[in-house]
């Protein structure tokens, strides 16, 4: 293993009963805070009968009721535009984004000053060392600017730090090729989705992108990063080691894989977490699958507590092999809670599904699953491409037949497998949607 790098070695390596005793009193704060400034906050908390003072330990916190991203929608469209919970007046705002609305009306996310140069900055500086990313790097950004997060908040925390950033939108994916080699970039960040569409696109050219300097790739926007196949595919094409990064919109970035690479660390110096069963929401035992709630520790701008964000995933809080007591997600983010489905009984992840596809050499990269209406009697479809032209009929029936036995082996039922051309199936630049329910 490469030499390990802390952004604050003390409390990355803090015993865990001394670092919940942090996290204890900084939810305290924190919770202080929102009771104070936030009237969506102090209406939750009186409506449910609880007060700040009543939280003298991190069990307490099971009192307090959970937010929810419907009611961000509802405070902002009943209170428009910014909603009653942000903790700040809007002209110390300083930077704007929205959530991408894939699930419904966007939430608009609003940061002060503090949390853009102060807040973020800190919490990118776990990912950094984490990864191993040095100011003498210089990072390819391949996405153009918007109201979309994305990865604004890592680009700008690593500017602040000293790392030459390279800025990659406005430009076709084949300019992107070209920049990467033409700017030595060292770093690139991106979607897993599109990082291997940008090896497609690449090999297309003439090019492989293990020619370039690119050494460290971090990866966000889906579960891919942790999915085994896809990670090895990503490091395969790329020839660099692939890291995970883990936020969202709304609460922000919190979690970081290192380079021992064995699950993502969440950084609990800066969040609480919880990991409960999506039905009883009360806590799972480490190692078992739950839906992930987060609470902000630091945050002033609009600090989430209890925050579902339907991420599903499984806690090991044992002591990693990079020192680090942070508690690790093993495999990332599984899936979410509202993206799962069952199928003949079976709760089925479409992570699972993506592992199996990108172990077959003979498909693309890019696929879809096809859910059909519960009592249609229809199977699963999961439609796939070949990697290229070159791919015969034969070695293609023969690949299809092997996978869905696999499949059968894996998952345990059998899935209706149809091939499109090559190029048939849409490429993504931000978050990819594959799962396509039928009604």
């Amino acid at each position: 293993m490469d030499q390990v790098s802390y952004w604050n070695k003390p409390l990355e390596t803090l015993p865990r009963d001394q670092l919940q005793e942090l996290q204890l009193q900084r939810f305290q704060e924190r919770m202080a805070y929102v009771y104070e400034r936030s009237p969506m906050y102090r209406r939750k908390f009186d409506e449910a009968g609880i007060k700040p003072a009543d939280i003298r330990s991190l069990e307490d916190i099971s009192r307090i009721p959970f937010t929810v991203k419907e009611e961000l929608r509802e405070s902002q469209a009943q209170h428009p535009p910014w909603g009653d919970f942000m903790c700040v007046p809007p002209e110390e705002g300083v930077r704007v984004f929205q959530t991408t609305g894939t699930t419904g009306i966007p939430v608009r996310v609003m940061l002060n000053k503090k949390d853009w140069t102060v807040h973020f900055y800190e919490q990118f500086m776990y990912f950094m060392h984490a990864y191993g990313i040095k100011t003498s790097d210089i990072l390819f950004v391949p996405f153009g600017y918007s109201l979309y997060i994305a990865w604004w908040g890592f680009q700008a925390a690593l500017e602040q730090a000293g790392v030459m950033i390279v800025p990659g939108g406005g430009q076709s994916s084949k300019d992107r090729v070209r920049n990467i080699f033409n700017w030595e970039a060292t770093v690139v960040c991106g979607t897993p989705t599109y990082l291997l569409y940008l090896g497609e696109t690449a090999k297309k050219m003439g090019v492989s992108l293990r020619d370039s300097k690119v050494s460290i790739i971090v990866a966000a926007g889906e579960p891919g990063a942790n999915v085994l196949s896809t990670k090895q595919a990503i490091e395969e094409t790329w020839g660099a080691k692939c890291y995970d990064d883990i936020g969202s919109s709304e609460i922000s970035n919190f979690g970081f894989e290192c380079i021992s690479q064995k699950g993502t660390h969440v950084n609990e110096a800066m969040f609480y977490a919880e990991c409960l069963d999506p039905e009883t929401l009360q806590p799972v035992e480490n190692g078992q699958v739950g839906e992930l709630v987060l609470s902000n520790l630091c945050c002033e701008t609009m600090p989430l507590l209890r925050y579902r964000i339907k991420d599903l995933v499984k806690f090991n809080r044992e002591r990693c092999d990079c020192g680090r007591t942070f508690l690790r997600l093993e495999g990332g983010i599984l899936g979410r809670s509202d993206d799962m489905f069952q199928f003949g009984g079976v709760n089925v992840f479409p992570s699972a599904i993506e592992n199996l596809i990108r172990e077959v050499e003979v498909f693309s990269n890019e696929y879809q699953i096809v859910v059909p209406r519960m009592g249609s009697g229809k199977r699963i479809r999961i439609r796939v491409e070949p990697a290229s032209e070159d791919v015969s009929a034969e070695k293609l029936e023969r690949a299809v037949r092997d996978f869905i036995e696999h499949f059968k082996y894996m998952v345990t039922f059998t899935p209706e497998v149809e091939i499109v051309g090559v190029g048939e199936l849409p490429r993504f630049e931000l978050k990819a949607k594959r799962v396509i329910r039928e009604t």
